[in-house]
């Protein structure tokens, strides 16, 4: 681990790669592939299941509650909770409180979304394909 890391140091500093923490992962781009920091925080979740998982369902389901976002994923309302303020900070969602309820609504420009999953995530894209063109028929 320690070579690696050295290697990763070394790449940086030469500005070949570029590095994005987001909780205990550090994940590494190249700088050729030129994305913009929005491109890099949209990765970054892509590549966190359960975050991208909800992300995708939001894109199926404008508006969805905490409620219906945690039985979805099946887990407790307080994790979803974590995972939206998460989702929130990065930018990628908006949070709307109406009529008592909580709901979420994604502010990622959607094409874009879906060009970084099928070019960096393919095997999401063959298992979201069918659901992704349903969004986009609507």
């Amino acid at each position: 681990m320690g070579v690696v890391q050295y290697h990763l140091d070394g790449l940086e500093k030469e500005r070949k790669i570029v590095s994005r923490r987001r909780g205990l992962y550090k994940r590494f781009y190249s700088i050729s592939l030129m994305f913009g920091e929005k491109e890099l925080e949209i990765m970054n979740v892509l590549a966190e299941e359960t975050e991208r998982d909800i992300l995708l369902f939001l894109m199926q389901n404008p508006k969805a509650t905490q409620k219906e976002l945690s039985a979805y994923a099946m887990i407790s309302p307080s994790s979803i909770n974590w995972h939206m303020r998460r989702l929130s900070k990065s930018g990628l969602i908006e949070t709307k409180h109406e009529a008592g309820s909580v709901r979420y609504l994604v502010k990622v420009d959607r094409p874009q979304l879906v060009a970084l999953l099928k070019n960096y995530h393919p095997s999401v894209w063959e298992r979201w394909a069918d659901r992704l063109a349903d969004i986009f028929s609507e």
